[in-house]
């Protein structure tokens, strides 16, 4: 049998909200609020300080693969600690780290986005997803459909053909109906894509403020991918 080989976890999400690096492998849309660009890292100490691209410091803390991440990241800054909010290190902590020395063993890594992967609130690259998402609804997808259509119901009808005589088999839609169809069904799929957009910005707000510490507690996430 077989053994799944360990795989350390680079960032242990403390509240299980879905906090993640959207390195190689990220697809689709995602909050930029639960985007990590970055860490703040002591080596020493094994201490950490995850971030989101609006510098606001998330709910993580280092796993045993992180050290493997960070030779991922894209650039690095020395003596430097980012990050606010109410999880960030207090300033009170960084003026005595500054003044002990201590902030010297800090650096602070970076990564870059996967090119697959974007962002709620970028409204060109969820344009592009739009149409993406209606492509597949051509006239020749329609005929097709209607054609499946139009076997079941001669199958339906052959079942009571002996009780009820012959029937003739139900005539395709014409091309004006079938561009009715898609023009609904492409009417009714953006709609769904932009509510889906619309609850997702606005969990995205609610989730900054929160790491602003302007909500009590964090908002109840809800999948909208």
């Amino acid at each position: 049998m077989s053994r799944k080989s360990y795989q350390p976890e680079a960032v242990i999400d403390t509240f299980g909200h879905g906090f993640r690096v959207p390195l190689f492998g990220s697809r689709g849309p995602m909050l930029r609020n639960l985007a990590i660009v970055g860490v703040s890292f002591d080596g020493d100490l094994e201490d950490a300080q995850f971030f989101n691209p609006a510098g606001l410091v998330v709910p993580c803390r280092a796993g045993d693969g992180l050290r493997r991440l960070l030779t991922r990241a894209s650039h690095r800054e020395y003596s430097k600690i980012v990050g606010h909010g109410q999880f960030a290190k207090p300033e009170h902590v960084l003026k005595s780290m500054e003044g002990a020395g201590t902030q010297r063993k800090w650096m602070t890594c970076y990564f870059e986005r996967s090119e697959f992967c974007f962002y709620f609130d970028d409204a060109a690259a969820w344009a592009a997803h739009e149409q993406a998402e209606i492509a597949d609804l051509t006239p020749t997808h329609f005929l097709e459909m209607a054609e499946l259509e139009r076997r079941l119901q001669s199958r339906q009808r052959l079942a009571s053909e002996i009780a009820d005589g012959p029937q003739g088999l139900p005539d395709l839609p014409t091309p004006a109906e079938l561009e009715e169809r898609r023009q609904k069904a492409i009417a009714e799929r953006l709609a769904d894509l932009q509510e889906q957009r619309r609850q997702a910005l606005e969990q995205d707000r609610q989730l900054g403020a929160w790491l602003r510490g302007e909500l009590p507690a964090p908002p109840l996430l809800r999948s909208v991918a």
